[in-house]
């Protein structure tokens, strides 16, 4: 996600190749549509959505992102993503961990892009869980490109600590995230991570 909150990095890997792709976040963010539109719906995942490979690829080609070193990235990371080989994965989930990929700004830029990638209906707004899934699709984009990252109950503070100091907006239990980019982008744990400090790794147990 960048090293801190005001400066672009390429301490971490996915920083780096963030300035190699050529996808743009309008890209991403056609691409996130097309695969919501040809997704099947499925009450076992998270966002009620399922994509599977033969789609996501498919969509590539319909959003001219099937080009390289764009294509081969995703298409590896669909399948690194796929982690039960099941042969389809969460695309909203999926997208907001592959986010920082198409920005090759600060930390907050990236966060922000994040959330937004995740909030497919445009509501401005996330709840507690919400927030962790898309920081742990971050955090797992990163471990795939070798990063040290945050443990999952790490993740879980993060947010723990900014909803413990947040009004939360009617009876939903949801705040406006633009409001919070900065809280999250400056919070400790995650001047850890993108600084390279994190404690885990791809393959390591939490």
């Amino acid at each position: 996600m960048g090293n801190d909150a005001s400066k672009p990095s390429n301490r971490m890997a996915i920083a780096a190749l963030s300035h190699m792709l050529k996808i743009t976040k309008p890209q991403l963010i056609a691409l996130r549509d097309r695969c919501i539109s040809v997704s099947e719906k499925d009450v076992q995942s998270p966002s009620g959505y399922r994509l599977t490979r033969v789609k996501f690829l498919a969509a590539m080609t319909d959003t001219n992102v099937a080009i390289e070193p764009d294509y081969q990235v995703l298409e590896k990371l669909f399948i690194m993503w796929d982690r039960k080989g099941v042969h389809w994965i969460d695309p909203l989930e999926f997208f907001a961990g592959i986010s920082p990929l198409a920005s090759v700004m600060d930390v907050a830029t990236k966060l922000k892009f994040s959330l937004e990638v995740y909030d497919f209906k445009k509501s401005g707004q996330i709840n507690r869980d919400d927030l962790v899934t898309v920081l742990e699709a971050m955090n797992t984009t990163s471990s795939y490109f070798g990063d040290a990252v945050l443990q999952k109950t790490q993740v879980a503070a993060i947010a723990d600590d900014l909803f413990a100091s947040n009004k939360f907006l009617g009876n939903d239990n949801t705040i406006v995230y633009s409001d919070n980019i900065s809280k999250i982008a400056n919070h400790p744990l995650v001047a850890e991570f993108t600084s390279g400090a994190g404690t885990s790794r791809y393959g390591t147990a939490q």
